[in-house]
């Protein structure tokens, strides 16, 4: 049910224009619980039937976990793992279905450490294979001069996530977003 609401929060202020629009923050100051999310966005290859979406949703009370949502853009394939490559790091691989399903047609949700999506937000560059039932497919998710909107969004994830906390500093994110105007490098 939340995850649907996320999908139409993302949705509705997508006009905004950089990551800020996308990636949704809310504290309740009541029970001092901070969520940060984003809805599944495309990868780097535009809007085919075949191309991998990926959006994640995080929350203070499992600090070191987050709910990983992918998909393919129209929802065609059931996905059934996922493999990041970011470099400099080893494959990572996610095959663990989260609890709750995720409430979107055609989209998985896998439970992830935050350390895996860490390596993959702030590596050199990053590509996917997610398995599915019938097929492997693979896309990027951002490499030194290009950047999908899917990896905008996680790094703009990893920084709300973290901010305010000892992993801000140790992870290099101070000033990443608040230096200058965040403009993503959509394409270029």
């Amino acid at each position: 049910m939340a995850l649907g609401a996320l999908v139409l929060a993302g949705c509705a202020s997508s006009g905004k224009g950089g990551t800020e629009a996308v990636v949704q923050v809310q504290e309740d100051k009541a029970t001092q619980v901070k969520t940060v999310a984003f809805a599944p966005l495309p990868m780097d290859c535009g809007r085919v039937a075949h191309c991998p979406t990926l959006g994640v949703r995080w929350s203070s009370t499992a600090p070191n976990r987050a709910t990983l949502l992918v998909g393919t853009w129209g929802g065609q394939a059931q996905i059934e793992a996922i493999e990041f490559n970011a470099r400099p790091h080893a494959p990572l691989r996610v095959r663990s279905k989260a609890k709750d399903a995720s409430g979107l047609p055609g989209v998985t949700a896998f439970d992830v450490p935050m350390d895996t999506l860490e390596r993959v937000a702030l590596g050199s560059a990053a590509w996917v294979r997610l398995t599915t039932a019938g097929a492997v497919i693979e896309e990027n998710l951002y490499t030194g001069e290009r950047s999908s909107r899917a990896a905008d969004a996680l790094k703009r994830l990893m920084y709300e996530a973290y901010k305010g906390t000892d992993k801000e500093l140790s992870l290099g994110l101070i000033g990443v977003f608040t230096d200058k105007p965040y403009e993503p490098n959509y394409y270029k």
